[in-house]
């Protein structure tokens, strides 16, 4: 299974066309707390927390598309 990829532009369009997007950070926790770079309104989850993963898509804007990194 492919999973479809989307440019940072593209993204960012999206974003400020006002669509309905959710970013998903999926860094590992050590990549995620040192990093400085963070997208603003993504929401962390940690990739090997399965209950973090679970409570999170239980959450999610069916709606929307959903971006994660």
């Amino acid at each position: 299974m492919e999973i479809p990829r989307m440019e940072v532009d593209a993204l960012k369009a999206k974003i400020d066309a006002g669509e309905p997007v959710v970013l998903i950070d999926a860094r590992q926790p050590a990549a995620y707390a040192s990093s400085p770079r963070k997208i603003r309104g993504a929401v962390y989850v940690d990739p090997n927390d399965e209950k973090a993963i679970l409570d999170l898509v239980k959450d999610l804007d069916r709606n929307a598309e959903i971006v994660t990194y």
